[in-house]
């Protein structure tokens, strides 16, 4: 397991925690997360240690979340192709795809953001160490 130091200069935790907020508030307003990255792109210029690795580590969510995103929309309307709405058929439960997808990534977004807001107020890094390869 690798060490964090924080470092007197550059942004505190405190900086970090807002990010993580805005983030966590991503659902249930949508324009957060991207004031939540810009946050997080602003503030890792000058950060270094522990905090630098919050900031990479949410950057990176904010990325895999736009791919989840873009990813769903598209699965979303490739069921819109084959099966048109207003036709019934078997067809319909392919709606079910993109749908559960997008569920179970949000469920492992803000199972990610809580255990990274954990993990920043013990002083350890934003993963698991079995997970530190995600993360580099």
């Amino acid at each position: 397991m690798s060490n964090f130091s924080l470092s007197s200069e550059g942004p505190s935790r405190g900086g970090v925690f807002l990010v993580y907020g805005l983030y966590i508030a991503r659902f249930f307003t949508g324009i957060s997360l991207l004031v939540g990255v810009i946050l997080a792109y602003i503030l890792k210029g000058s950060s270094a240690g522990l905090v630098r690795s919050h900031l990479s580590w949410l950057i990176r969510l904010f990325w895999y979340d736009v791919a989840f995103i873009i990813g769903c929309a598209v699965l979303f309307g490739a069921c819109f192709i084959t099966e048109p709405p207003g036709s019934s058929g078997p067809g319909q439960l392919l709606f079910l795809i993109p749908i559960g997808i997008f569920a179970l990534w949000n469920i492992a977004l803000l199972v990610s953001l809580l255990y990274g807001v954990r993990s920043l107020t013990q002083g350890k890094g934003p993963l698991p160490d079995r997970f530190r390869t995600l993360g580099e």
